[in-house]
């Protein structure tokens, strides 16, 4: 008698990640030399981990569908719409996201980031999470979507638990958040603004196709499951600088440096991600037959320490030239927030360096991250010196 497999869950991979970067990429690479692509009989599921199998399964989604994989919860995600619907959608809303309307934003968002940085250079303390990433991304989505969000701390309980969901270590709970964007929308009908919801409406008026319900829920899906890596970013950038002084001090002797700082850490820090897919028909990868509705998940962190495309990929190096990581996808399906990550972050981190002299741990303060993801960090203390010139 055959047993069936039991539907995988997106935690069930984690728990062969060590909580050691050094450990991890040992692991990485044995799986490159030995198992490259492995099958999980008991969840019908294979795992890929060379960096040349995981781009050719991202750049695929015609073989490798992102339809069928686990269920999330969540009520639209544009990395689970199906080829025409993912473009049908996308159109409507890349403009607002390539980074030429993004930068056209940077005195906005500079502005913000100085406001915000502001108490610190008096109290010389700051928890970076709550005073400053989730803060400015509630500030810039507001402005982006012409959204009041009352309430404090709102906006990051949405954002934690959208994310939570899509990496699996939340249950799907969004009614309040699903609640606002279809109230906000009511208003828009009654007085458009110069907002992406506003742009959405248009948009309908033009092509009755794009359901109403759908905008609040693309709304829903950019506003706030993007948030939670940019804030992550900006934390595993700031515990680098707590624990390496000299490389902060070289970014503020050369801030040019910090694009190329950004990129980095996106290879390096964000070492637990991977992605699913599900095989739309029987095909071929790596040498391995893999049927039909078979899960495949790609391990978009291993392939980022792939000495075949990053040379010694165990050395953190912030002028890595070319730095072609897989952490936030590939082809069509790439995170569409992404230079919004970038600009933004790029930002957060020119005036960090230009306001303040030197940052460290703040023993009062300690970090700390959820327990089932000792990756996902959830406060980050420091104390910081201001720089003698504003």
């Amino acid at each position: 008698m055959t047993s069936t497999p039991s539907k995988p869950t997106r935690d069930l991979l984690f728990p062969e990640l060590s909580d050691s970067i050094e450990a991890r990429i040992a692991w990485f690479r044995h799986m490159q030399e030995n198992e490259p692509v492995r099958f999980r009989p008991e969840y019908n599921l294979w795992e890929v981990f060379r960096y040349e199998d995981v781009n050719h399964v991202l750049k695929n989604p015609g073989t490798f569908s992102v339809t069928n994989k686990t269920h999330l919860g969540l009520p639209f995600s544009f990395g689970r719409a199906d080829i025409p619907e993912h473009k049908f959608l996308r159109g409507f809303v890349a403009r607002f996201f390539v980074p030429g309307t993004v930068e056209a934003r940077a005195p906005e968002y500079t502005a913000m980031v100085d406001s915000l940085l502001a108490p610190a250079r008096v109290s010389g303390r700051m928890e970076v999470l709550g005073e400053l990433c989730y803060p400015l991304m509630e500030r810039a989505v507001a402005e982006m979507f012409g959204l009041r969000i009352t309430g404090e701390g709102r906006f990051r309980e949405w954002s934690d638990q959208m994310f939570g969901q899509l990496i699996g270590v939340r249950s799907p709970d969004h009614a309040d958040v699903v609640g606002l964007f279809t109230e906000q929308l009511e208003e828009r009908k009654r007085a458009p603004g110069d907002d992406l919801m506003s742009a959405l409406l248009a948009a309908r008026g033009q092509d009755g196709r794009l359901a109403e319900e759908k905008i609040v829920h693309m709304c829903l899906d950019l506003a706030t499951a993007g948030n939670a890596p940019l804030s992550l970013m900006l934390a595993y950038a700031f515990v680098r600088f707590c624990r390496d002084p000299q490389l902060y001090q070289e970014l503020r002797r050369d801030p040019s440096l910090i694009p190329g700082a950004i990129e980095e850490i996106l290879r390096f820090d964000f070492s637990w991600f991977n992605l699913w897919r599900t095989a739309r028909h029987d095909t071929v990868l790596g040498g391995h037959e893999i049927k039909a509705d078979q899960y495949v998940v790609v391990w978009d962190s291993s392939a980022n320490f792939d000495e075949e495309y990053f040379p010694q990929p165990d050395r953190f190096d912030i002028r890595r030239s070319p730095n072609p990581h897989l952490t936030f996808g590939q082809g069509m399906y790439i995170c569409l927030g992404l230079p919004l990550v970038r600009v933004l972050g790029r930002i957060v981190l020119e005036r960090f360096v230009t306001t303040f002299a030197d940052i460290r741990f703040d023993a009062e303060q300690p970090l700390r991250s959820l327990d089932r993801m000792k990756d996902y960090l959830v406060s980050l203390g420091v104390v910081l010196t201001p720089s003698e010139t504003p």
